[in-house]
């Protein structure tokens, strides 16, 4: 068995995917052309491509070399000691084990231990995406060291070779000890007191809690997959993933993950964009389970295809990379024109697809996005590739002709010849979310699906069976769905989402029409409120009787047009179910009550200004009595007071000899001031008889 040596932390580590070639002194693991001996200085161990035999790991290749193998390695790396720099791909459990096979055996020419066979079969299991183990991840050896291989990983610390170094052997430690204490790793690892092992424990508690945040702001849906050969297809559940920071247990949680999958049998297609990995051939993964036997043959031609026309005509073909999609049959040799950059194939297993690496630093050897192009391919090649030969559109001529209010789609499903939709594959999608949200999108006018990214989410709409037939309403329309070619039902329900669709649609034009009076209404009552404008537009109580009678009128036709009971319970039911989906029935209670509200309040307001009015009116005239009364009183002492119209009179006529000139000046004098007393007392009574009513009359009010 293989231990862990002392002289191995002298060694460079470097994490670059990119690189390419392998320059004396180095050692490249999972990269480069491992079948280009010649224009290498170093050695470049990689199974991908490798054309002297099909090996699912580099393990597995390191394991199955033979003497003349080994003699070319040994001729570029004659010793350990010779590594300079060692260059991996990943911190994945091949990577650790083949650094460990390769240099444990380059210095002695000894044959693989028997020991290590389960290891290794082990190995080439996961890496193959066969997870043996990881349902248990605490006592899975690969999910031990993902978990520990990331945990000291950060986007910053990618290209730190002292970083690299130090989690690499620390990957190496766990997995010799791990080893060393479990002959067979599907036995199960048992508890170990290292710290190797005990940080490994945390950072999975760690990985567990960041796959329950992401999977909850992922893209899920169900797909329709190929079997084998493609002539028959099974539903998987499928995950997109937008991956900012590197995690080794994402793809192992979510296979594993069988209370989040639909199928409840985990997430079988994986897709993974990586942004910040652009050309290095893992920006863009798709990865299946092969335990469900499925493969992406369609995707990767689709793929090929849209990047040849993206291209257009210019995609570089000079030097070819090798790829089981492009090789001649019978041959080693690729066919004329394939590309230098395609997109990988798993070696032709077509259980992964990866994007093309860049052609030259800084060169990206793909134009297609992730968005635009990755996405929508998926979703034609599992989705909507099923829907012509399964799904039949219903025309509907009582509503062509509509441009608002709800929109209604119907559609049948499409009886194939024989009679037996079972061998319809969509017909195995009928009871899933994807499908339900396809649906619900179908009615819903702002909004166009071009891949799983543009559905629907679950709570905007709401699917309910009504026998055989498929409702899907939301707030925007409602789509059913029969999957019987002839149903006596359907034309019940058509009619029902009619009728719903139509007392909606005149409840809106109610609102729409009504808004702006309701509006200057509700502004004139605000208005009169107001402490400088107490005045307001509506000012009779009469006048606002019949304008509000008028509106509940106009109300109440709005929200009773159509019968939407009928004769038959689907119908009831339906009509039901869809005015409380669109919230008619609340709209009515809620309409009626503010419609109320504003009557009660602008009622008040004109009570408010009406009694206003009655006091200011009622000041006046006590004012007014008042001071007619203090007027009276005051006028018999006024006459004592003063020389009286008649006493004039006498004095200017009868008096002989006439009075002097000075003493009528003085009585006129004397009479013009009490002509002004007698104003004062008017003025002065008439204010008090006015505050007195306002005050009295405001505190009677009150009280």
């Amino acid at each position: 068995m293989f231990a862990f040596n002392n002289a191995w932390p002298l060694f460079t580590f470097e994490f670059n995917p990119s690189q390419r070639d392998a320059p004396a002194g180095s050692l490249l693991i999972g990269l480069g052309d491992g079948n280009d001996t010649e224009s290498h200085k170093g050695v470049a161990l990689n199974n991908k491509g490798y054309r002297a035999g099909h090996y699912n790991s580099v393990s597995e290749l390191v394991a199955n070399a033979d003497d003349r193998q080994w003699s070319i390695w040994r001729s570029k790396l004659s010793s350990v000691q010779g590594i300079q720099r060692i260059v991996i791909e990943d911190f994945s459990l091949d990577t650790c084990f083949t650094l460990l096979l390769f240099l444990n055996h380059l210095d002695a020419a000894g044959s693989l231990s028997l020991s290590t066979h389960p290891w290794l079969e082990y190995v080439t299991a996961w890496e193959s995406g066969i997870y043996l183990d990881g349902d248990d991840t605490t006592r899975s050896a690969a999910c031990l060291l993902s978990a520990l291989a990331h945990s000291r990983l950060c986007e910053q610390s990618m290209d730190d070779t002292v970083v690299v170094r130090h989690n690499m052997l620390a990957c190496l430690r766990l997995l010799s000890d791990m080893m060393i204490a479990n002959p067979d790793p599907t036995a199960g690892i048992m508890p170990m007191h290292t710290q190797c092992y005990a940080s490994a424990v945390a950072s999975l508690a760690y990985e567990q809690q960041i796959y329950q945040h992401v999977i909850k702001r992922s893209v899920t849906c169900q797909l329709l997959l190929d079997l084998g050969t493609g002539r028959r297809q099974t539903v998987v559940d499928a995950l997109f993933i937008t991956e900012t920071l590197p995690s080794g247990m994402l793809k192992i949680l979510a296979r594993c993950d069988k209370e989040r999958s639909w199928t409840h049998n985990g997430f079988g297609l994986l897709a993974i964009y990586r942004p910040r990995e652009v050309g290095t051939g893992n920006d863009i993964v798709i990865s299946l389970n092969p335990i469900q036997g499925t493969r992406l043959d369609a995707l990767w031609s689709a793929l090929e295809q849209r990047e040849d026309v993206a291209w257009q005509g210019l995609r570089p073909h000079d030097t070819p990379r090798f790829l089981e999609s492009y090789r001649l049959a019978g041959s080693d040799k690729l066919i004329p024109g394939a590309p230098n950059q395609p997109w990988y194939d798993d070696q032709g297993r077509m259980t992964l697809i990866a994007a093309p690496k860049q052609l030259a630093p800084g060169e990206p050897g793909s134009k297609l996005t992730w968005q635009k192009d990755v996405l929508p391919a998926i979703w034609e090649n599992y989705f909507t590739r099923y829907l012509d030969n399964a799904i039949v559109p219903i025309a509907l001529p009582e509503l062509d002709c509509r441009t608002k209010g709800k929109c209604i789609r119907v559609y049948q499903h499409r009886i194939p010849e024989g009679g037996d939709i079972t061998i319809v594959p969509l017909m195995r999608m009928i009871d899933t979310p994807t499908f339900h949200a396809w649906l619900a999108a179908q009615s819903d006018s702002t909004r166009v699906v071009r891949s799983p990214a543009d559905l629907p989410p679950t709570s905007e709409y709401h699917c309910q069976w009504y026998s055989n037939i498929l409702v899907v309403a939301h707030r925007h329309g409602v789509t059913i769905f029969c999957r019987e070619e002839e149903d006596k039902h359907l034309a019940i329900l058509i009619k029902a989402a009619i009728s719903v669709a139509d007392v909606s649609h005149e409840y809106e034009n109610f609102l729409a029409n009504s808004a702006q009076q309701i509006g200057q209404w509700l502004k004139d009552l605000l208005e009169s409120q107001q402490k400088h404008n107490r005045k307001g537009k509506i000012r009779r109580l009469s006048d606002w009787s019949e304008m509000m009678l008028e509106t509940k009128a106009q109300a109440l036709k709005a929200m009773n047009k159509g019968a939407l009971v009928g004769n038959d319970a689907l119908h009831n039911q339906l009509s039901e179910d869809l005015s409380r989906q669109w919230g008619l029935s609340e709209q009515r209670q809620e309409l009626m009550t503010q419609i109320e509200q504003l009557d009660q309040l602008m009622r008040q307001a004109i009570s408010q200004r009406q009694e206003k009015r009655q006091r200011i009116y009622g000041a006046l005239f006590s004012a007014l009595a008042l001071g007619a009364a203090a007027n009276h009183i005051w006028e018999p002492i006024k006459e004592i007071k003063t020389t009286n119209l008649y006493e004039w009179q006498l004095m200017l006529f009868k008096e002989q000899p006439a009075p002097a000139m000075d003493k009528l000046q003085a009585i006129a004098a004397d009479a013009a001031r009490y002509e002004v007393y007698t104003l004062a007392i008017l003025l002065i009574f008439g204010f008090i008889g006015f505050i007195l009513f306002w005050f009295f009359d405001f505190n009677g009010k009150e009280e």
